[in-house]
């Protein structure tokens, strides 16, 4: 955007009151633009390879001014990893800096009095976690891991129910983001109810499961911001974006047809509705004191871990051994470490690994 005299305007993201709290919204949003506007630019090949020969690096927005006041970012990071889980290293602390430095040293010491002082899903909350958050996912995520869960796993989950007058599969995912990877299991769940003959795929399209059968992929997330797209199933289809690794013989469960957006950009692709209609989401945290269900098949929280406290990650999986049931399975990201063996016996597959309960 440019001025009236045609030199390029700064945008404002930060603000809304210079005395007060920073506009996280659309500090958040501003941030968002930036690592979209990479992931395609560098699908595009605008970036090199570095001198080395390794692969392309983003090249990141200019680095923000130091955050002002030790003592103030201290107590922040504190009050994020007490109430989130969040450990404040890497990308996140990346955020932080830029949200501090973004405001007016004066401001800082009542803002953060504010948010000790509100319930850790109240409003101010809710935006920081938007803020603080990567919604890095895309449809068929880790396929090695996909691939042995659906072969090696799946089929022996539903042959233990499919005699029972009602018929459960409940799955959790937790830390889901946009919504790709809940979708992703959903697709996965009715591919094996098909193989094991309770379910079809008619010549129209048509997902039919036998009625019998209560299908429900929960789908959690400490950031309500994420609601509105993962329930619309609708997603936008650019390099590098959510379809980058979908096989092309799963296009059958999105619709047939792409939207175009009114106002240009990327065509919109939009899971069946049939498979939506599996799904529901509740908000939560994995270092809450209850899972959001008691008698989940498998849980799968991949790419979540990596971002909480030692304490914060061993809550968590102990969480989930609750919130399986007693032949349910884990399914962790390539880089999570399992930080209690007691409770999980691990299940190898040729170069991944999920968790069965013990």
């Amino acid at each position: 955007m440019r001025d009236g005299t045609g030199a390029p305007r700064a945008e404002t993201v930060f603000m809304t009151d210079l005395t007060t709290t920073p506009d996280l919204t659309a500090l958040s949003a501003k941030l968002r633009r930036d690592d979209q506007a990479f992931r395609r630019s560098f699908a595009l090949g605008q970036f090199g390879a570095d001198e080395g020969g390794a692969d392309p690096v983003a090249p990141r927005p200019a680095a923000p001014a130091p955050a002002r006041g030790a003592e103030a970012r201290a107590r922040f990071l504190a009050l994020v990893e007490s109430r989130l889980g969040v450990d404040a290293g890497g990308s996140v602390s990346d955020r932080i800096d830029r949200l501090l430095a973004s405001m007016p040293p004066a401001a800082i010491p009542g803002w953060l009095a504010e948010l000790e002082m509100e319930p850790a899903d109240g409003a101010g909350w809710a935006a920081l976690v938007d803020l603080l958050t990567v919604h890095e996912t895309y449809f068929f995520r880790d396929q090695d891991q996909l691939v042995f869960l659906r072969r090696s796993v799946l089929p022996g989950l539903i042959a233990a129910r499919r005699n029972d007058q009602l018929a459960r599969l409940t799955v959790w995912c937790a830390g889901c983001s946009s919504g790709e990877e809940v979708y992703t299991l959903a697709m996965l769940l009715v591919d094996a109810l098909c193989d094991a003959g309770e379910a079809e795929i008619r010549g129209d399209g048509r997902i039919c499961i036998q009625p019998r059968w209560r299908v429900s992929v929960l789908w959690t997330d400490i950031d309500r911001g994420v609601l509105g797209q993962a329930q619309s199933g609708c997603y936008s289809d650019f390099p590098m974006g959510p379809f980058r690794s979908l096989p092309e013989a799963w296009g059958g469960y999105f619709d047939p047809s792409t939207r175009l957006p009114p106002y240009g950009g990327p065509p919109v692709r939009v899971v069946r509705p049939e498979i939506r209609a599996l799904t529901g989401f509740l908000p939560h945290n994995v270092i809450s004191a209850d899972p959001p269900t008691l008698d989940a098949c498998l849980v799968l929280c991949r790419n979540v871990l990596i971002y909480l406290s030692d304490r914060a990650r061993l809550h968590a999986q102990a969480l989930f051994h609750r919130a399986l049931s007693r032949d349910g399975a884990l399914a962790l990201g390539p880089t999570d470490v399992m930080r209690q063996p007691e409770l999980f016996q691990p299940m190898w597959g040729a170069s991944t690994v999920l968790y069965r309960k013990k």
